[in-house]
């Protein structure tokens, strides 16, 4: 297949492409950035890098040209930063009007399958938890009204190498603070993890790389999948002080903490993913659990630690 990833230099994205590569396929990732996990594919001939904004119409309407297959991960991200940080409307734009005019490229171009990553149904006001509702239901209209198989994969939160955490690599073009990365990254700096509000409020949490497998079915499906939203997850949540106690465990050793109040945008709610449907449409059961994925992540933040701060 000829594969286009945007937003492919980012956390899963760069892990999605390793690997369709890895798998002989022909990919292309466009992203506002080069990281150094897209960096080391330079000398691949299946592998194009094309630096581009996703909005860009002239630019994107030929990344999309003979591609079979489109896996849509560019956006802006962050739950209290699109508030705190980013200008609301630029997150409106790339997420929302970004996607819209990916999938009428796709559209155009008859690009068989498009893959779209969105978030669990969680009462949530923040412009990335509404802009990427917003891209669910287009995906919806897409398949239903203009005959484009857009397929959703609803995550909870994905853990795992490459992942940002508080203040990660200064050339991304977005840095948001995620809790495995900064409870690993804070405490090897001799920092205490800043829990916001009382800990209690509880996610699942999903190893990155059944995540990847979770697309590269669904990319390879011989189903029907147009339309259809796709819970990757087994149904469990953990609280913040349970993840903590699990990277404890894992890392043997104690992580300091403190409270602060809850960030703008987020509320004491489990965050939890609808009976899941993955065995169901990609035949699939999640592999990794929660020590063996910890083990493997801490090992990446500690190699981290080592290159930006020893």
């Amino acid at each position: 297949m000829n594969i286009l990833v945007t937003g492919g230099a980012g956390f899963i994205g760069s892990h999605v492409a390793d690997r369709f590569l890895a798998d002989g396929h022909k990919v292309t990732v466009v992203d506002l950035w080069e990281s150094d996990e897209i960096k080391v594919h330079r000398d691949n001939a299946n592998f194009t890098f094309v630096k581009a904004d996703v909005t860009d119409d002239k630019t994107m309407d030929k990344c999309v040209s003979g591609k079979d297959s489109v896996i849509h991960m560019a956006a802006v991200l962050g739950t209290s930063e699109t508030i705190t940080t980013y200008d609301v409307e630029k997150t409106a734009f790339t997420n929302v009007v970004g996607t819209v005019k990916m999938l009428k490229h796709c559209k155009k171009h008859g690009v068989k399958r498009v893959l779209i990553p969105t978030t669990p149904d969680v009462p949530w006001i923040n412009p990335y938890k509404i802009t990427k509702q917003a891209v669910e239901n287009f995906g919806r209209l897409f398949s239903k009204e203009f005959g484009l198989e857009v397929v959703a994969l609803k995550l909870g939160n994905i853990y795992g190498a490459r992942e940002r955490w508080l203040d990660g690599p200064k050339e991304a073009p977005y840095n948001y603070q995620k809790i495995v990365p900064t409870i690993l990254m804070e405490a090897l700096k001799g920092n205490k993890f800043q829990i916001f509000g009382n800990g209690d409020q509880k996610s699942e949490y999903i190893y990155v790389d059944d995540v990847v497998q979770s697309f590269a079915l669904a990319l390879e499906s011989k189903r029907d999948l147009s339309g259809e939203v796709i819970h990757v997850g087994r149904g469990q949540n953990n609280s913040v002080h349970e993840i903590i106690a699990a990277v404890e465990k894992a890392w043997g050793r104690k992580v300091e903490v403190e409270y602060v109040d809850m960030r703008p945008g987020e509320t004491h709610i489990e965050i939890a993913l609808a009976p899941t449907n993955l065995e169901k449409l990609l035949d699939y059961e999640l592999q990794w659990g929660l020590q063996e994925g910890l083990v493997e992540t801490i090992k990446y933040y500690e190699a981290m630690y080592r290159k930006h701060y020893v």
